[in-house]
């Protein structure tokens, strides 16, 4: 075939493709809007936050929107990928329609990041975008904690104690958490699940552990104390050996998710969102950091973690930095969507100093 005779059909199929696209553009445009109305009658439900099977019924909303069984089998991965690919992002519009509704009113503090147990015994409450207005936040401190550069008055609410094993690298940690946070009063304990009973019955605020580092990767040992204690990450920070050769991440953590009400790096640091969920066969890893891509929250690791009860199966530890991204749809659209998913904190990565 002649050069000019292929040139001009390669620019005949370019056209086509664009006036394609131009159609794609006006339907997806009617689509949000359908989709806009959706939310605002699930905002509505009373019942779609505090129930048990939400992530069932949630998903049963979108099954009309789900490719056929003929039509998948018809399939030959192009138009099933982008049928999928349509379906998670109807999910995340919906949730991000949501999440305007809810976020003025205290249910994404209150359910979204604080998981299954905030919710345990409030199913007659309240809820919902008309039943909820009154509802105050009651399992997440929300404050002005973490400070910039221009904040010299610091608040954590009552959160003063913090207890950890002492060591010199411990006490690194405890003085870099208190250049964030004010004046800190400390417990000693001798041992690691002492640390975390500190926090567990109340006897202090928060406590620091080490979970993970550049050498051994995840701590396990004290993955499991976090999750055995039921603890939550309110600040993270690297220290780094005096021979540079290995840097361990510290956390502080308390029995509550601390949001910081400014979303964003404060003093130069990247905000983290870290959650484990188990995979089934819907919920994937690839499905779960195509979602996060698709809200603009990049992955900064994962680590897989093998359960307790199973000797083949694995959890997911995902961290995501969360600096411009949609935090909030995100975490709605894992909340809906994944039945075993348990986030651990929205919090702040320090550097050493």
């Amino acid at each position: 075939m002649p050069r000019f005779q292929s040139s001009e059909l390669y620019r005949i199929i370019s056209d086509n493709l664009s006036l394609l696209n131009q159609e794609f553009t006006s339907v997806e445009e009617r689509r949000l809007a359908h989709l806009c109305d959706r939310a605002a009658l699930l905002a509505r439900d009373p019942e779609l936050l505090t129930s048990e099977d939400r992530c069932e019924r949630f998903s049963q909303i979108f099954s009309k929107e789900k490719p056929s069984e003929e039509t998948a089998g018809q399939s030959v991965g192009y138009i099933d990928g982008c049928l999928g690919a349509q379906l998670l992002a109807d999910k995340l519009a919906v949730c991000g329609f949501l999440s305007n509704y809810y976020r003025p009113i205290g249910w994404l503090e209150r359910c979204i990041y604080s998981g299954d147990e905030a919710i345990k015994g409030n199913s007659d409450e309240s809820s919902g975008y008309e039943k909820s207005r009154n509802t105050e936040s009651s399992t997440i401190v929300k404050s002005n904690s973490l400070k910039n550069s221009n904040d010299n008055d610091v608040e954590l609410g009552s959160a003063k104690k913090v207890a950890y094993l002492r060591n010199a690298y411990a006490d690194r940690a405890f003085r870099r958490f208190c250049e964030q946070l004010g004046e800190l009063s400390v417990v000693y304990c001798t041992d690691f699940e002492s640390v975390c009973e500190e926090v567990y019955y109340g006897r202090a605020d928060m406590c620091i552990l080490p979970l993970d580092s550049s050498r051994d990767a995840k701590l396990i040992g004290f993955v499991r104390l976090v999750d055995k204690y039921e603890l939550k990450i309110v600040l993270s920070c690297g220290i780094t050996s005096p021979d540079q050769s290995v840097t361990t991440r510290y956390a502080l953590l308390s029995k509550n998710i601390e949001y910081p009400s400014q979303i964003g790096g404060i003093s130069g640091s990247p905000l983290f969102f870290e959650f484990s969920f188990v995979p089934d066969e819907t919920n994937t890893l690839a499905g779960v950091l195509a979602a996060s891509e698709l809200c603009r929250l990049r992955p900064y690791k994962v680590d897989a973690i093998p359960l307790t009860y199973s000797d083949n199966e694995f959890s997911y530890d995902v961290v995501l930095n969360c600096n411009g991204g949609e935090l909030d749809t995100f975490a709605l659209y894992m909340y809906l969507s994944v039945p075993q998913y348990e986030p651990l904190g929205v919090y702040l990565n320090l550097t050493d100093a």
